[in-house]
């Protein structure tokens, strides 16, 4: 019966030291307000973008559309489109969850060098989320 006891007892601590561990490690950007930088931008992952338009887009497009974003993260996919210009596509941590950065063919110089994988930051203006979050007049900062 004493064995059992302390069994009981050594777990209810480890459960509580889990639990205040865990909450060490949440992700505190998610409720993090998003100020804007010297030059008015705001900075934010693709991840964390991402996810506060799946949480409530309403919500998002009141704190990021038509605004100068910084968002970094692992680019998946560069791409040439019809119109002549360019997409850089973020992936995130979501199923389906991705970020279309527009280029103009100004950046093509800079955009050469880059490849899948790469972690970068991309500076464009958001223009809401349809299919995935996109944002336009981008630029490799």
């Amino acid at each position: 019966m004493k064995i059992l006891k302390h069994v009981s007892s050594v777990l209810l601590i480890a459960l509580f030291i889990a639990l205040a561990f865990g909450s060490l490690f949440e992700d505190k950007d998610k409720e993090k307000e998003y100020k804007p930088e010297d030059d008015g931008s705001i900075r934010i992952s693709a991840d964390n973008l991402y996810k506060e338009y799946s949480d409530n887009p309403v919500a998002a497009d009141e704190k990021f559309k038509g605004k100068t974003l910084k968002v970094t993260g692992n680019i998946s996919l560069i791409n040439q489109e019809k119109d002549g210009r360019i997409l850089i596509m973020y992936d995130t941590k979501a199923i389906n969850g991705y970020i279309f950065c527009y280029f103009d063919e100004t950046e093509s110089k800079k955009i050469a060098k880059l490849k899948p994988g790469d972690y970068r930051t991309i500076k464009g203006r958001c223009t809401g989320m349809l299919v995935g979050v996109t944002l336009e007049d981008c630029e490799v900062y």
